[in-house]
C-alpha cells in the first residue's frame, strides 16, 4: 500500500488533516502519493536542488569576501564591540551546508556497505565530491529513507528534506529564494486580503493563522469571478 510523499507536495493535504484532526473541519485534498516514498516531482526537485548546492555555497561563500564590517557600537565608559567578523555568518552556512553533505554520504556508504572516502579536508573538493556521490545514489536513498525524525535529536532523516533545507537556507542568504505572490482579493471565508501562493505550491493559502483555507486554481478562479460579478452589479445599482 503507498504512503503519501513526505515532500512539500503534500503541504496543504498535510496542513487540511491536521485541521480536520483539530476541529473536524472536512477537506476535499487527496495527496501526492509516493512511489514508493517520494513522488516523481520531488525527487526530481531533490535532484535539481542537491545539483544547484556547489553553486548556492560559492555564492554564500562570496559573501565571507566581500562581506561589509558592522559598525562598532559602544557607549561611554565601555569597550566598543563587534558583534560578528565580517563574513561570519556566510562561513558558517557553507560549513553547515558541506558538513551535512558530507555527513548524507557517510550515511548512504554505510547503508550500501561501500568503503569511506578518507582524501577530505579541501571545501571545494569534498563538496564536489559529495554532491557527485550523492547524485549517483540519491535514487536508492529516496527509496529507502522515509520523511522520519531522529528520535534522539528530532531532526529529519529523509534525504530529500535535507537537501530542501540546505538549498532553502543557501538561497534565502543569498536573495534567491521564491516570493510569495499576493493575490489581491479577499478570502472566501475571513474576508481579509492574505491570499497567497508560494511558487512551487499546489493551493493558493490564507496566511491569516485564524483562517488558513486553501483553494485550488479552479476554486481561485470561481471565487474571483463571483467577486466580479458581485462589484459588477453593485456599480451599475
Amino acid at each position: 500500500m503507498p504512503a503519501p510523499c513526505p515532500g512539500p507536495c503534500n503541504n496543504a493535504w498535510r496542513k487540511a488533516e491536521q485541521q480536520l484532526a483539530d476541529d473536524s473541519t472536512e477537506h476535499h485534498l487527496t495527496p501526492t502519493w509516493g512511489q514508493p516514498i517520494h513522488c516523481p516531482r520531488c525527487t526530481d526537485r531533490a535532484h535539481q536542488q542537491l545539483n544547484d548546492l556547489p553553486e548556492l555555497v560559492v555564492a554564500v561563500r562570496l559573501e565571507a569576501v566581500y562581506g561589509t564590517a558592522p559598525k562598532v557600537v559602544g557607549t561611554i565608559g565601555r569597550t566598543a564591540t563587534s558583534p560578528a567578523f565580517p563574513g561570519q555568518a556566510s562561513r558558517v552556512l557553507a560549513e553547515h551546508i558541506v558538513t551535512g553533505l558530507l555527513g548524507l554520504e557517510d550515511v548512504i556508504r554505510a547503508g550500501r556497505r561501500l568503503p569511506n572516502r578518507t582524501a577530505r579536508g579541501r571545501e571545494g573538493a569534498d563538496l564536489a565530491a559529495a554532491v557527485t556521490f550523492l547524485g549517483a545514489h540519491l535514487g536508492w536513498a529516496l527509496d529507502r529513507y522515509p520523511g522520519e525524525t531522529d528520535p534522539a535529536t528530532g531532526e529529519t532523516m529523509d534525504p530529500a528534506a535535507l537537501i530542501r533545507q540546505w538549498h532553502r537556507a543557501a538561497e534565502k542568504f543569498t536573495r534567491r529564494d521564491a516570493r510569495l505572490e499576493h493575490r489581491r482579493i479577499p478570502c472566501p471565508r475571513c474576508q481579509l486580503l492574505t491570499l497567497f501562493r508560494a511558487e512551487a505550491d499546489d493551493y493558493i493559502a490564507c496566511r491569516n493563522l485564524a483562517c488558513e483555507v486553501l483553494l485550488t486554481p479552479a476554486e481561485f478562479e470561481v471565487h474571483a469571478e463571483q467577486l466580479a460579478r458581485q462589484y459588477g452589479l453593485a456599480k451599475a445599482a
